[in-house]
């Protein structure tokens, strides 16, 4: 271990700390996720694309892009960043693929928070295509030149809501006071050259854009999938058959499963679907409700926040196992190839062959 800031000081303090404090520890484990997310998360792209049955073939881009996306932070958070954050500060070393490589503590950074704001980004985007593709929404993104605007204008808001967070100075050694305040003992690795402090904490501007940026997501996330379900539920129209009504449902529900747990659990068939997404978002909550615990009683912990950060590094096992084993011809899929059986998807459809196809426009600029 190499100490790079001056203002480390040799302590015994430090001899209390247990293997799951260390980087060591941290980096394995990350590693060690690694190895189970990167093959499911291919293999789930393969199951995408080859399994996918007629029926649902224009959902294919929509599940691909959410895909991509969250394989993409995936492979960050294990591999290229593996962050080790020192709760209850903010700061944080890169001991991945990019720490190693000497890239910028700053720039990974910023990858990670835009990485995982377009992630929301992209979750909006989904559900606004299934509420463009309900006939009887009178209130929908039509016209082409609007699309467009809406969203370069999202993605404008995503490079905002990060940059406060890089505005004010970056004087690393007059940050650093102000975490050994909150933290008089960190670990060893906190004087690693890496070791980037990105806020002193209490600053208004990036409070208020993140606290903004969670505002204007959520509405907008509630407001398609709220005003898609209500048609889709409550609202009667001559010109649109139950058997049209019921495949968007489903595929609405295909669509929920990679944004949110919010579905509508009112009949039996859902309930499972929602206790599926509850535990990968369990899984996400925890280490941020652990971080507000921290921050408001100023606890330091690194085992425990190495913990924390190995339980988000997990979430996106859960989410794409989740996604595979709630969607039922991917399910099907898989249940068949362990048997050893072959397998059709468009056969579960076949009852089905009256339904009109649904189209999906999913980041496209057509009205």
């Amino acid at each position: 271990m190499t100490v790079y800031w001056t203002d480390y000081f040799p302590s015994t303090c430090r001899s209390n700390y247990t293997y799951l404090a260390t980087s060591e520890f941290l980096l394995n484990a990350y590693h060690f996720t690694a190895i189970f997310t990167i093959p499911l998360a291919v293999f789930t792209f393969y199951v995408i694309i080859r399994v996918t049955p007629n029926k649902m073939k224009n959902m294919k881009t929509p599940l691909l892009i959410a895909h991509a996306w969250s394989t993409n932070l995936d492979v960050f958070f294990t591999v290229l960043a593996a962050p080790m954050v020192f709760f209850p500060s903010a700061s944080a070393i890169p001991l991945g693929t990019f720490g190693a490589l000497g890239l910028d503590s700053h720039i990974v950074a910023f990858m990670g928070q835009f990485s995982i704001i377009m992630i929301a980004i992209n979750f909006i985007m989904l559900l606004e295509n299934r509420h463009s593709q309900i006939s009887m929404i009178t209130v929908q993104i039509r016209d082409r030149k609007t699309r467009i605007v809406y969203f370069v204008v999202n993605y404008i808001l995503a490079f905002l809501y990060i940059l406060p967070f890089y505005l004010d100075g970056d004087d690393q050694l007059e940050l650093r006071k102000f975490v050994f305040k909150r933290i008089p003992c960190p670990t060893i690795e906190f004087y690693e050259r890496g070791t980037l402090v990105l806020l002193k904490g209490g600053e208004f501007l990036p409070f208020l854009s993140i606290t903004g940026g969670l505002i204007i997501v959520l509405g907008q996330s509630l407001f398609f999938y709220g005003h898609t379900a209500w048609h889709l539920n409550y609202v009667k129209n001559a010109r649109v058959s139950e058997s049209t009504k019921a495949l968007q449902k489903k595929f609405l529900g295909y669509v929920t499963v990679q944004v949110c747990p919010f579905v509508d659990i009112s009949r039996k068939k859902n309930r499972n679907i929602f206790l599926k997404i509850t535990i990968p978002w369990t899984i996400l909550a925890g280490p941020i409700i652990y971080s507000l615990y921290a921050d408001r009683y100023n606890y330091y912990n690194q085992a425990a926040n190495n913990i924390a950060m190995l339980s988000m590094a997990i979430h996106g096992i859960l989410s794409t196992a989740c996604m595979i084993f709630i969607i039922k011809p991917y399910r099907e899929f898989v249940v068949e190839l362990i048997k050893g059986n072959q397998f059709n998807a468009n056969d579960m459809w076949a009852t089905q062959a009256n339904v009109p196809q649904v189209s999906v426009r999913l980041g496209s600029v057509d009205s």
